[in-house]
């Protein structure tokens, strides 16, 4: 985890960012459940205002056969999701395929003092057999970010 700034006077600017080591988070819940990354650190805002958040995940894929796999990931405030944050990146195969892909979303945003960020995520198009994952390696390709803009609007 690299904190820049954390003290700094809602004044002035301030950044934070969370990058986590390696890690590899299989979702295997049903469509549609949206878990928690747990291995990305949960990111708290020091004061309010105004925030630019930015995320980026790094999305597996392995499909044993034919068929449609959707991975759906959204950054969370205090365990509801935060509008405009969700990316979803998808294949769809005639025969097995395996590929990675990383994206993510960038939005200004208001907050309170002391709210808590998480990134999520979940699966849908049905495909029960396919494997997806969020990963982190060398790369540093799963973290969030924020960015303090302004006291508010």
């Amino acid at each position: 985890m690299t904190a820049q700034n954390p003290t700094a006077s809602p004044q002035g600017p301030s950044w934070f960012q969370i990058l986590p080591p390696a890690f590899t988070h299989m979702l295997t819940g049903a469509d549609n459940a949206i878990e928690q990354i747990t291995e990305v650190p949960t990111l708290t805002i020091p004061y309010a205002g105004v925030w630019q958040i930015s995320y980026g995940a790094h999305k597996n894929f392995a499909l044993p056969g034919a068929g449609t796999i959707l991975l759906h990931t959204l950054l969370h405030k205090n365990g509801v999701a935060i509008p405009g944050t969700e990316a979803v990146t998808g294949y769809k195969t005639p025969s097995g395929a395996g590929f990675q892909a990383t994206d993510g979303q960038t939005v200004l945003h208001t907050f309170a003092a002391q709210d808590r960020v998480t990134l999520h995520a979940y699966r849908s198009g049905g495909f029960t057999t396919a494997q997806v994952s969020i990963t982190n390696g060398d790369g540093g390709s799963t973290g969030i970010a924020a960015h303090y803009v302004s006291p508010g609007f």
